[in-house]
């Protein structure tokens, strides 16, 4: 933003993460993906424009409320975890009626897992503060308005 701020496409959105993965609604995420570079080496390219997130310090900030704004991170786990619940409903779903659209749901659950763990997928939910970000340049690219 016009602040050196990196903000989710809508920080109010509705979306969640199931959608924010499997990149339906883009415009309607709250979310920011962020690669957790310590679980993969093969994570997908999704631009040109790379930054690094101090996440260890944002964290420590906002659990001691140095952060005011409403942000939060959600760990490679943590997403996993509320991908997994989707992956388990959806394999219930399918065990109790094997239709082709309960098996299409199965597939593309397991599919949207599967991207989270290639990609080491990490969320913030809001914004990332300009003080917790490194672009490659040391400059950041100007605000697309």
């Amino acid at each position: 933003d016009e602040h050196g701020n990196l903000v989710a496409a809508n920080p109010n959105g509705t979306g969640d993460v199931y959608t924010h993965v499997q990149g339906s609604k883009p415009s309607n995420t709250p979310y920011i993906s962020t690669t957790d570079t310590t679980l993969t080496d093969t994570p997908k390219n999704y631009g040109n424009n790379q930054v690094q997130v101090d996440a260890r310090e944002l964290q420590r900030d906002i659990n001691s409320g140095t952060v005011l704004q409403d942000i939060r991170i959600l760990t490679p786990q943590q997403v996993q975890a509320e991908l997994q619940a989707k992956v388990d409903l959806a394999q219930a779903a399918y065990n109790k009626n094997p239709s082709e659209k309960n098996l299409d749901a199965l597939k593309n659950a397991n599919r949207v897992f599967g991207y989270a763990v290639r990609d080491g997928e990490c969320l913030i939910k809001g914004c990332v503060p300009e003080l917790y970000l490194q672009w490659p340049n040391g400059i950041a690219p100007i605000p697309i308005k």
